[in-house]
């Protein structure tokens, strides 16, 4: 079994001028589960609630079995022949070596980087099988449960160790990128709560605004740009900042301008795409497969497990430790069965066992995924008037071959990765549970409205929506907003809409007795039927006892208070409100 270490960082003490109104629980934990690693972290109120600076936050410390530390673990799970969990991270992942190399594995399942399955899709289902190491199905959802039930088993016993009163009153935290979507989020809340995270007490956050609190929580000092420069004034009144949440799968950026009382204003809506570190393990993978050919690899990758993942390890070890300045070639220490089991003429190509790899080479395993996101800062930066600072957080910005890109690429900003870099999200995040309030907006990045009718035109409406009812031709399916793409919506913030429904009037639009939501991606939809647009759902509303009068007016309001919104609909006829939750995965 993997070893662990547990270790704990303080944070500073900037935020004491920001509304809190967070949870009243005396421990916040955070799960930040990730494509290639997760992890977690958590604190005490006590800790928290320190003037002095010394604020603590705790996390555990894995290694594999070569000694790789990292504060975080595989995103990998392994179930056995009864579709049972068996383990979670580096534990799972030697145990599916030892399991292949010994041809025991053909009835066991063993799950990688699994998260990806729920990038940028509005059309999610419950239901949806992911394939396993050998193209076995399996219930993605028992999947992500099963992950997150081990991360909250590890974690309750650390907290019991460090807590010595014993008492567990704890408000959880899960992450997750800014860049996905309602169906995305529901699912993994559904799955925490699947795994023993009460409901109630659980609160699902983004990762670059986790990782904004983790960096402006940071002490004097700490945060320095590449001359040393003390960066924190980005942080105060007046002052912005663009956040680049750099993961194994996906890059997430974002830009924050400080309002007066130092709440997070979101000037530009959280964008990215899949640029993160595994786009450089493909890139490397398809140079391994170029050099030694694709059968043999594929061959060598099924049949020798243990092998192959010391080759990842080394390639890991060697991608960490490059430089932009690195101007010697990268000698990768191959399996000693890889060269045995080769039918290339090896010996040309190593010594002692190691693969030399131009230096130029090896920088372009980056090149594709550094390209993407220079490319996504600039296009950003076109948009955005004013940007004092650009810091890069996640696992993939420790690489200091990355930064110089990025650095070199922007030289008129001053670019910055904080310290441990890696766990900037999972230790905001933990922050970010006592104190929500420090966002103060967000950027819809989706135009949100209801289905409504109006009085047929033609030469306006186009015929395919034309409909009868109740005796009177009517445009059926009609999109009206009432958020738009691109708005910036406070925190707390209520967008309220009135209608009129009525049998014989229809000059005016009105919704019927079931309220239909939508969810577009454009920013002026015209029909809900448009291919920009996705129902999320209906709120269905009962008529009173006696039938419903000849005119109903209806106000429909749509509230944004956490990183999830709810919808309500009241009526002048009962006055009672009425509202769903949203199920974005039947």
């Amino acid at each position: 079994m993997a070893d662990e270490k547990h270790v704990n960082t303080p944070v500073g003490d900037h935020l004491d001028s920001v509304p809190r109104s967070g949870t009243d629980k005396n421990i916040v934990a955070a799960i930040d589960f990730g494509t290639t690693y997760s992890g977690y972290a958590f604190t005490f109120r006590t800790e928290f609630d320190k003037s002095d600076g010394a604020r603590q936050i705790f996390s555990n410390r894995w290694s594999n079995s070569g000694s790789l530390l990292s504060a975080k673990a595989p995103t990998t799970a392994l179930f056995d022949p009864e579709y049972k969990f068996h383990s979670f991270g580096y534990e799972a992942e030697e145990k599916y070596a030892e399991l292949v190399d010994t041809k025991q594995h053909k009835d066991w399942h063993c799950f990688r980087r699994f998260k990806m399955q729920l990038h940028n899709t509005m059309t999610l289902k419950r239901e949806m099988k992911i394939k396993d190491e050998t193209g076995q199905l399996l219930c993605a959802k028992q999947v992500f449960t099963e992950s997150i039930r081990y991360l909250r088993g590890k974690l309750l016993k650390e907290i019991e160790t460090r807590n010595p009163m014993k008492i567990i009153d704890i408000h959880w935290v899960l992450t997750v990128p800014a860049i996905w979507t309602e169906p995305a989020k529901q699912y993994m809340r559904e799955a925490a709560t699947e795994a023993g995270i009460p409901p109630e007490d659980l609160q699902i956050v983004l990762e670059p605004e986790a990782a904004a609190v983790y960096c402006r929580s940071l002490q004097d000092g700490t945060l320095v740009d590449s001359k040393d420069q003390d960066v924190t004034g980005a942080f105060r009144p007046g002052g912005s900042y663009m956040i680049i949440d750099m993961g194994g799968g996906t890059v997430d950026m974002t830009v924050h301008k400080v309002a007066e009382d130092g709440r997070l204003v979101e000037i530009w809506q959280a964008s990215g795409g899949p640029w993160g570190g595994v786009t450089v393990d493909q890139t490397f993978y398809d140079f391994v497969v170029k050099t030694f050919g694709k059968e043999f690899i594929e061959k060598f990758r099924n049949e020798r497990a243990k092998e192959w993942m010391k080759l990842e390890t080394e390639f890991e070890t060697q991608k960490r430790k490059l430089k932009f300045d690195t101007n010697y070639d990268i000698k990768l220490e191959l399996p000693a069965r890889l060269i045995a089991e080769s039918n290339l003429e090896v010996a040309d190509l190593t010594s002692y066992n190691k693969l030399g790899i131009e230096n130029d080479e090896f920088k372009k395993f980056f090149q594709p995924s550094t390209k993407d996101i220079v490319y996504h800062i600039k296009s950003i930066l076109t948009k955005v008037s004013h940007v004092d600072l650009i810091l890069l957080v996640g696992g993939f910005a420790t690489s200091r071959y990355v930064s110089r890109v990025i650095a070199d690429a922007f030289p008129d900003k001053r670019v910055v990765v904080p310290l441990q870099a890696e766990v900037a999200v999972m230790y905001g995040a933990v922050l970010f549970g006592f104190e929500p309030l420090v966002i103060n907006s967000r950027i819809c990045r989706h135009t949100y409205g209801v289905k409504v009718y109006e009085v047929f035109k033609e030469g306006c409406h186009r015929p395919e929506h034309k409909a009868i009812v109740d005796g009177d031709i009517v445009c059926k399916d009609l999109f009206d907003g009432l958020v738009r793409k691109g708005d910036a919506v406070k925190i707390m913030e209520t967008r309220s809409k009135n209608y009129i429904s009525t049998h014989r009037d229809i000059s005016r639009r009105f919704v019927t007795t079931g309220c239909g939501v939508y969810a577009s991606t454009s920013t002026s939809p015209r029909y809900t039927t448009d291919d920009s647009c996705v129902r999320l759902g209906c709120i269905n509303i009962e008529p009173p006892a006696d039938g419903w009068p000849q005119t109903v007016n209806y106000n429909v309001n749509m509230f944004f208070g956490q990183t999830e919104f709810k919808v309500t609909v009241t009526n002048d006829v009962t006055g009672l409100e009425y509202s769903s939750s949203f199920d974005f995965l039947n």
